[in-house]
């Protein structure tokens, strides 16, 4: 991390859960402030968008802010902004530290913010149970982001709140024995609707510093770990899962922001499975705080369609990952269990177009 710097100007986001006592470093609120800069957040469904280790303030809304951009030059049928914004709820939380010109040596707090990640998650678990028309909750998550996210849903899967549908974990900084069965949270693999990994074993964050990192985080987190996000899932990982290789990504390679050619292809993926211009016109169409339709509990739902794992070739196998039920793709969950398929870099190109439901 460099020294701090606000968000880009034109970052202006519609929901911010903010769990962040200072814009850099300090303590973890003890309750989520939900912060709506537009209006009251009415919505059914949401995304949330969670940032990972060693973000500040102004570098977590640098990613949600490059992450919106690549979006909206993806989206089919397309939409201008603030359309996403509907959707859309960014999380904040202090992973990082407020050490000036000696913020290059803030992985020495990456054990402690092991820790941070589990209480954070705790509280956004609750702020989300607590939103009164809240009906289904995707998430969006990049390195100890991931962890944050999956700990959440956990928490939800314990002790109840909103539908958990997909889950996209992008480079993430989890331990592969924390996913496999059995595991400390093979259970919230389990109970999301779908789960998309992006993965890069170039990624020299994860090969070099996850690892040490992780075992001076405590008991229960492995010695010497592989992380998720530098192979993929590995064999018997929980849950209903595909996975994409994003060749010669490095750890910041996946928000958006950066210009390099995995940014691009990491973002296609992220399009391909989230397809937000279908959801402008089923979801973020209606009018705000209209009364959600029917929800059936994903763990008794039936077969919507059935599901085709994608192949990695462009255009191929977008439908089979929008699971469906009639009109209201998003709240009727496929919960077919299917091995993970991880589809190799070679395989990926970026994706030019999408078809809409």
């Amino acid at each position: 991390m460099s020294r701090y710097f606000p968000p880009p100007a034109s970052y202006d986001p519609y929901l911010i859960l903010q769990l962040r006592a200072q814009p850099e470093g300090g303590n973890l609120l003890s309750d989520v402030r939900q912060e709506t800069p537009h209006g009251p957040f009415a919505g059914n469904e949401v995304v949330v968008l969670v940032h990972g280790f060693n973000n500040h303030y102004g570098e977590a809304g640098q990613a949600y802010d490059g992450f919106r951009k690549r979006q909206y030059l993806r989206t089919t049928p397309p939409l201008q902004p603030p359309a996403l914004e509907t959707v859309l709820g960014d999380v904040f939380w202090p992973g990082d530290a407020a050490w000036g010109l000696f913020d290059l040596v803030d992985f020495l707090v990456y054990p402690a913010a092991v820790g941070t990640s589990r209480d954070a998650a705790a509280r956004l678990a609750r702020h989300l149970r607590s939103m009164p028309t809240l009906r289904v909750v995707h998430f969006i998550g990049h390195s100890l982001g991931c962890r944050v996210i999956l700990e959440t849903i956990d928490d939800l899967r314990q002790n109840g709140g909103a539908l958990v549908g997909r889950v996209c974990l992008m480079a993430a900084a989890v331990p592969v024995a924390h996913v496999q069965a059995g595991g400390h949270l093979a259970g919230a693999m389990e109970h999301a609707g779908e789960i998309r990994i992006l993965f890069s074993d170039d990624d020299i964050v994860l090969h070099y510093t996850f690892p040490p990192g992780q075992t001076i985080a405590g008991p229960g987190e492995g010695f010497f770990p592989t992380a998720l996000g530098r192979f993929g899932p590995p064999p018997g990982a929980s849950g209903r899962i595909d996975a994409f290789d994003i060749n010669h990504a490095g750890h910041g390679d996946y928000w958006g922001y950066s210009q390099k050619t995995p940014a691009a292809v990491a973002a296609d993926r992220l399009a391909e499975f989230f397809r937000f211009g279908s959801w402008q016109r089923t979801i973020v169409g209606r009018e705000a705080g209209s009364p959600p339709r029917e929800l059936v509990d994903s763990r008794e739902a039936g077969h919507a369609r059935e599901v085709q794992r994608s192949s990695g070739k462009s255009g191929e196998g977008s439908n089979g990952l929008m699971v469906i039920a009639g009109r209201f793709s998003l709240y009727r969950l496929n919960r077919q269990r299917c091995s993970a398929t991880v589809v190799p870099a070679a395989n990926s190109p970026g994706l030019k177009s999408y078809s809409p439901l």
